[in-house]
């Protein structure tokens, strides 16, 4: 049983396979126009006519077909069978040009073992036995021919004719060029093949190892992050016991500074884990996502109070969904609008709803993000906040598209940013059915 291909071994042998066809068709246009002339040529030097009436259309229509085939090739890119049917007509269209100017003593006879080269490189072993087998039926028929003496093959201006062992021994002599041509560009196909085999092997060893690691350093990471919560919920509450026993306005004001500075800490740590530690699956239920909406406003209602920055909810949705985690997604960009927004703006929360989807925009006049960091937001780690732990939006991103959803921000006509989340109505086999 063959081994499995490596993940992405056939885009790549396509590509290449493709690449190497699309560089032979510009060069075809190239020569071959002084090679069917030449062939023409050598068929007016035999008065006898049946010469240039198998050269001349065949050298006309082979310049005219390769003039095509480089044009759509420049335009509609190498097709699937774009490579069978231009090396069948090359292998036809040679061989009848073979047999107008001389058969076996042609002097394009020996384009043939070429031509077999390329078929091997670029041909699977069934099409390529087929055409080989056009070909080899070719050279037994000039041998036939000039056997038989039925029809006088060799062209007088370039002498030739010779005895029944000439005859055999050159149509021997093409074929096992012919069929050694095409073995030899089979074989380094095959040798191409094992190159990248063996380097996509390699790159997928790479990634594993990577991964496992990535996977180890999450784990560590997450518990190390978990057993941080602990001493600072300590220092938080020892922080909350020490308050009201100092009476000096220094010393309070230090310590709030600690608080606030712990409670950062802890919603940073809130925040790695829930992007360390896997999806957990979803309760998914319809849910009034307008009704989710302006619970998340009534929770930053103080904070909005307090930074002169009014907060709106109007318009209604349904989704399927859960609604914890749709929560914890609003609870972000209302959040990262609230910080964007200056004293005296407004945070709008719109939610609409449209045939297979649910929409829940929030929407700020703040300086809005500059279009080469938008979309990297969404990476971890990425972040436009002087203290922010660019976490926040990669979470919620990956929140959004759990449930079937997607979440994009965009500019605000006016100024500002719109961020935008998208919820199914339906679950996704549902829509589809």
């Amino acid at each position: 049983m063959p081994a499995p291909l490596p993940p992405g071994f056939e885009e790549i042998e396509h590509e290449e396979v493709n690449r190497l066809f699309g560089r032979i068709v510009g060069a075809r246009l190239l020569f071959l126009p002084a090679v069917m002339a030449l062939a023409v040529w050598l068929s007016l030097t035999d008065p006898a006519p049946w010469r240039r009436l198998v050269v001349a259309p065949v050298a006309a229509v082979a310049v005219a077909f390769a003039a095509v085939e480089a044009l759509r090739a420049r335009r509609l890119g190498i097709e699937r069978l774009s490579i069978p049917l231009d090396l069948g007509a090359a292998a036809v269209g040679s061989s009848l040009v073979i047999l107008g100017t001389g058969g076996l003593e042609s002097p394009f006879a020996y384009l043939m073992p070429v031509l077999a080269l390329m078929m091997g490189i670029l041909l699977e072993p069934p099409l390529l036995l087929l055409i080989l087998g056009v070909e080899v039926a070719a050279l037994a028929t000039y041998a036939a021919l000039g056997i038989t003496g039925a029809v006088h093959l060799p062209l007088p201006a370039l002498g030739g004719g010779g005895t029944l062992l000439k005859t055999s021994a050159q149509s021997a002599m093409l074929a096992f060029l012919l069929l050694g041509g095409a073995g030899l560009g089979h074989a380094i196909r095959r040798v191409f093949e094992g190159v990248v085999r063996r380097a996509l092997a390699a790159q997928e060893d790479s990634l594993r190892s990577h991964r496992e690691r990535a996977a180890e350093l999450s784990a560590l990471s997450a518990e190390i992050a978990h057993e941080l919560k602990n001493p600072l919920a300590s220092v938080k509450g020892l922080a909350s016991l020490l308050a009201p026993a100092v009476s000096e306005k220094k010393s309070a004001e230090r310590l709030a500074v600690l608080r606030r500075e712990v409670d950062r800490m802890q919603a940073i740590l809130d925040e790695f884990l829930n992007f360390s530690r896997p999806l957990v699956p979803l309760a998914l239920g319809s849910a009034d996502v307008a009704a989710i909406a302006r619970e998340v406003a009534a929770l930053y209602e103080g904070v909005a109070r307090e930074r002169g920055v009014e907060i709106e909810v109007r318009g209604e949705a349904a989704a399927r969904c859960d609604p914890r985690k749709v929560k914890q997604v609003l609870i972000n960009l209302v959040q990262n609008a609230l910080d964007a927004s200056p004293p005296g703006g407004r945070v709008e929360i719109v939610a609409a709803a449209g045939g297979e989807s649910s929409r829940v925009s929030v929407l700020d006049r703040g300086p809005g993000l500059d279009p080469a960091v938008r979309e990297r937001v969404f990476e971890p780690g990425v972040t436009t906040k002087g203290g922010g732990s660019g976490i926040g939006l990669t979470v919620a991103r990956a929140l959004a598209r759990q449930h079937g959803g997607e979440i994009a921000l965009t500019p605000r006509p006016g100024g500002g940013l719109a961020a935008e989340l998208v919820l199914p109505v339906r679950p996704a086999a549902e829509a589809a059915a």
